[in-house]
């Protein structure tokens, strides 16, 4: 969960929404890029792995699994860090829903 900044951004309340929840997005997509790009070099420096076959991998099973609770979990910092409250990706469903 993000913490409310102790001075607002810019005064309206739903722009310091916007701008905290696209400073989350853009801090949790360059990790990734930054970590896949260096994993990426390094696997290809060894001859592990061919980037094609990177790109035509479908995860299964436990993997699967894993970048689901992974997914959700990042929608739900990134969305709830917009609204100071918590959301979850069931509330999400629950509401685009209605």
């Amino acid at each position: 969960m993000v913490d409310a900044p102790k001075q607002p951004y810019t005064g309206d309340e739903m722009m310091d929404n916007l701008i905290r929840m696209n400073t989350e997005l853009m801090s949790e997509l360059w990790i990734l890029r930054d970590r896949v790009t260096i994993l990426e070099h390094m696997l290809q420096e060894k001859g592990a792995i061919s980037r094609k076959a990177l790109d035509d991998f479908v995860p299964t099973g436990e993997l699967a699994k894993e970048l689901i609770r992974e997914r959700d979990s990042m929608v739900e910092k990134v969305v709830g860090g917009a609204w100071m409250q918590g959301f979850s990706v069931d509330s999400l469903k629950a509401k685009a829903k209605k």
